[in-house]
Formats: structure tokens, sequence, C-alpha cells
């Protein structure tokens, strides 16, 4: 059996070990070995080999490396070109949102516990940020804030600028882990946004905080960034869980 240079002796495994086959799906072997190999950049040229060589490689049919070429689609490691081939792309962590965002309502992860790892994350991100920013994003957080001063903007339009006024402050965190993990709760970080705005006196409230911040971040003040970051998200979070202690009120009365 040949195979490329680089990929080790683990094929050999494919046939040899029946009992570990039986415990994971062979398909899904095929995916591990080759994200492995994505991820250790076995393919410089960016492109997986052919079905054909892949099937000989690992010593399977070409029918389990289409089913191990689609998982490894769905994790967003390759995408395939219709006569052309697979070529490896790199996840976008924002696509992970709504994976997250299920996670945390099938754990019943609290509104409480958002607030908290938003706390941990963004008071980081304004520290970082007020040592890094620069005019273009001071630019886009004003946009932001002027469009969240518009009374008449709608409910999906205002969480939609008020999240990109706090990705806008992980970027010039010039941390990109930081960017991602943030991007990746961006479905769970707009549903409390959404809550917390329903409280009365919350808009006004964010805008005046969003308004501290960006204030803070002008000083290049890394400390008073954070606090005024720790300080609108802790108010927020105040609302959110008053917005739900209303409303089991209501219920509880009706």
């Amino acid at each position: 059996m040949s195979r490329p240079a680089g990929t080790g002796k683990r094929e050999g495994c494919w046939r040899e070990n029946e009992s570990a086959c039986k415990k994971i799906n062979l398909y899904e072997q095929i995916a591990d070995a080759l994200e492995a190999d994505i991820i250790a950049r076995r393919y410089e040229d960016g492109r997986l080999p052919s079905e054909f060589h892949l099937a000989e490689q690992f010593n399977v049919s070409r029918t389990i490396i289409r089913e191990a070429m689609k998982l490894l689609r769905e994790r967003d490691l390759i995408d395939s070109k219709v006569g052309s081939g697979a070529y490896i792309t790199k996840p976008e962590a924002q696509y992970l949102s709504g994976a997250v965002a299920r996670i945390v309502r099938t754990n019943y992860i609290s509104y409480a516990e958002i607030y908290d790892v938003r706390s941990i994350l963004e008071r980081e991100a304004a520290q970082k940020a007020a040592l890094y920013i620069q005019e273009p994003e001071f630019v886009q957080m004003e946009s932001c804030l002027a469009k969240l001063k518009d009374y008449s903007l709608t409910p999906e339009a205002r969480r939609e600028y008020d999240f990109a006024f706090h990705l806008a402050i992980a970027r010039a965190s010039r941390n990109n882990l930081l960017v991602m993990l943030i991007e990746a709760m961006s479905t769970t970080i707009k549903d409390v946004i959404d809550f917390s705005s329903l409280v009365e006196g919350s808009i006004d409230d964010g805008i005046h905080r969003h308004g501290l911040i960006l204030r803070a971040l002008r000083e290049h003040d890394p400390i008073l960034a954070g606090h005024m970051m720790y300080d609108h998200i802790y108010h927020s979070k105040q609302k959110c869980l008053q917005y739900f202690e209303e409303q089991n009120r209501c219920s509880a009365e009706s």
C-alpha cells in the first residue's frame, strides 16, 4: 500500500485492529487522522489528496473517504470544489456561535453565569484595547454608539450595533483568541442584550456606559477602561435579571 511521505504508520490500524474500529466509525477515524494532518500543516499546498489517493492511503473504499470528507466539511476544515478537489479552510469562530448557544441552553447555563464569563473576557479585552487601540477602531465604535442613540432602531438592529461595539473592543485588544471566544459567544451575548434592553431605562443607561468605556479608551487608560467595562456589564446583568424577576412575578400573579 502506498502512502504520501510524512503520514506515519497509522493507516495499518484501520484493518489490523477491528475491535477498535467497532468503537468508532471508520470514516470518523479517518477524518480525525486527516484533521491531525491539517493541523500539523502536512498539506503545504492547502489541498487534500484526491479521493482515489486517500482511499489507497487508508486502504478503504472511496465511499468511506466521502463520509470522512463530509465530516471535515461539517468541522469547517475543508471546502470541496466540484472538479477541483478539497481545499483546507480555517473554521470561523462566528459559525460556532449557534453550537455554543445550544450548549448553553441544553445545559441550563444561567444568564448570571453568561454575564460572569462576559465580564472576565470583556474586561480583559477593554484593558488590552486601551493599550493598542487605533483610530479606525475608534471610528467604528463611535459609529456604533451614534447608531445606538437612534431610538427608532428595531431591537434586532440595536443588539447588532451593541455587539459590534463590544467586538470592536475585542479586536482592538490584538488578542486573536480573545476575539474568537467572543465571536463564538455572539448568539448568547446578543440574547442577553435583548433581555436587558427590555427593562425601562436600560437603553439610556447602556448608551451612557458605552460612552464612558469609549472615553476611557480614548485616554488609553487600561485600569479605567477595564473598570468601565466591568461596571457596564454588571449593570446590564442586573437589568437582565430584573427582567426575568418581573416576568416570574407576572406569571405568579396571573
